[in-house]
Formats: C-alpha cells, structure tokens, sequence
C-alpha cells in the first residue's frame, strides 16, 4: 500500500498507538519497507501536544475529622429538614506514613436520615506543599458516607497537581466527626 501526502496513518509508538496526517515526506509514495519515516513524522508532529497515561499517579490515604464549627437551620415547614454550613479540621494519612492537615468547608442539606454536601478541602504537608480540592458526597450524618473528590492546584512540590477519586467512610454522632477511605489517581502539570 502506498501512502502520500495527507493520509491519516496510525502507528505504534511503544505500547500505544498514535493516529497522525503524513506532512510532508521526502518521496511522495512510502511502501512497507519505510515504516520508519512514518513512525519519525508521526511522533515529531503529535510529541509536544501527548499527555501519556504514564503520566496519572494513583493516590491513597485515609483522613479523620472533627467539626469545629457548625450552624444548621431546620427549614420551616419541612419537618426534618435542614440546611448548614460546617467547618472541619483533621489529618490525612499516607501508607509511606506522611501525614497532612486537612481543613475542610462544607455546605450540607439533611433530609431526615440522608445528608448531601459539598464543600472544598486544603491539605497541608509539613514542608508546606499543599493541594487545594472539592467534593461532593451523601450519607447518613451518623453512618456510611460516600462521595467524590477532584483536585484541582497546589503549591510546592503539588504545583499543578490535578486529578479525581472516590471516597467512602463513617460518620460519628454527635457532631458529625468522620474518617473517610479516599482513592483516585492524580498528575502533576
């Protein structure tokens, strides 16, 4: 088969494969025999613009909270249901055993046993790394959470960081204490 000028060809570059136009090639027809040239073109053409897969980290750890702070107010007219806004502090623990703080912000709205929310979280390593993310979640205020995570910038060695997860725990009464498990993957720009 011979390929020319403006044909799409697809190669493999290492473990993947890489679509790409053919730009400008000295010999207007390539056979078989000059893979190379093509796989040359493709890769110069497409390198500056990959983001490889490689590059996406997987992230774990587990955090413990307590509320500092928390204004609820029922909603007249519907019995057990409420609106607040909370204010959590706690650690974030790692499997190579770093630790982080971690403040939390959170709106929520409690319909009798169920609590959705959202809120926003600054993790702060002792060097003074941070990352910087939000999160929604639902469950019961005094059982099963679950939710997800999205990380969205940093600073120090997290500059640039982004990336998203699940996170899953328990909630303790009264004042709405938790841990969660939380797992996902994140990369550094």
């Amino acid at each position: 088969m011979a390929v020319k000028r403006g044909d799409l060809v697809t190669v493999a570059l290492g473990n993947r494969e890489e679509e790409g136009l053919i730009m400008a090639i000295s010999r207007t027809n390539i056979v078989g025999g000059n893979i190379f040239w093509i796989t040359l073109v493709v890769f110069l053409v497409t390198q500056s613009s990959i983001i490889y897969a490689d590059d996406e980290r997987p992230i774990e750890w587990r955090e413990a909270f307590v509320t500092v702070d928390a204004d609820m107010q029922e909603v007249e007219g519907h019995d057990g249901h409420a609106v607040g806004l909370m204010h959590q502090r706690g650690f974030a623990f790692y499997e190579d055993e770093e630790v982080e703080t971690v403040n939390a912000w959170l709106t929520f709205e409690r319909s009798g046993a169920e609590t959705n929310y959202r809120g926003y979280a600054v993790y702060t390593f002792p060097d003074g790394a941070t990352k910087i993310g939000s999160f929604t979640g639902t469950g019961d205020p005094r059982g099963e959470q679950s939710g997800q995570f999205t990380l969205e910038g940093g600073t120090g060695r997290y500059e640039g960081i982004t990336g998203q997860g699940r996170f899953s725990g328990h909630g303790f009464p009264p004042h709405g204490d938790i841990y969660l498990d939380v797992s996902g993957a994140y990369s550094l720009q």
